[in-house]
């Protein structure tokens, strides 16, 4: 079981920030510097650079949860709008020039072995959207709930792509107009 120390923390936030504004490519020694600690601070947390970084992405993963469960839980008794709250949450701090991407779809590219824990950490998270996507569309009424939760985690993953190069925010209110055609299609079908 991880020990949770102030350090261990501070390590965390600054791999995070670390990562998604310059890349994987970051140095330990650059995390360590940034968190205020010695290296060897690190590994009495960590097995390794890896382990470090699959862990602030599973963190990662579990803040957008806890975001997305909020908003979810403000729009209660509204399936529609919850189902769109993913692409609302999405758009909601852009434009910003800063946006790097998804810090877990970055991952991806960074590291391309199935093995590596960025990959298991991106498969939990897809796994989670699409469980949440199929609920939502099964209590909005949807006629093919599963396959409408296909669709949704597409564009839901397109616009934190598209976001790399446009920093408009155009790509998530695209998106969110996608996943309202889909959802009223789907819907009129099961009528």
């Amino acid at each position: 079981m991880p020990r949770h120390t102030p350090a261990r923390e501070r390590l965390l936030k600054a791999a995070r920030e670390l990562f998604y504004a310059e890349g994987y490519g970051v140095s330990i020694d650059a995390v360590t510097e940034r968190a205020k600690v010695a290296k060897p601070t690190v590994y009495a947390h960590f097995k390794s650079k890896d382990d470090l970084i699959g862990t602030m992405l599973t963190l990662a993963c579990d803040d957008w949860f806890t975001e997305l469960d909020a908003e979810l839980e403000r729009r209660d008794g509204d399936p529609p709008a919850q189902l769109l709250a993913p692409f609302d949450l999405l758009v909601a701090d852009l434009p910003d020039p800063a946006y790097h991407g998804c810090i877990l779809v970055n991952s991806a590219a960074a590291f391309l072995s199935p093995q590596h824990p960025a990959n298991h950490a991106l498969a939990t998270h897809h796994a989670r959207m699409l469980a949440l996507f199929e609920r939502l569309a099964t209590e909005a009424g949807a006629a093919q709930p599963a396959g409408l939760a296909r669709q949704l985690l597409l564009l839901y993953d397109g616009v934190k792509t598209r976001g790399l190069v446009d920093h408009t925010g155009a790509a998530a209110h695209d998106a969110r107009t996608a996943a309202t055609a889909l959802l009223a299609d789907a819907t009129k079908r099961s009528s």
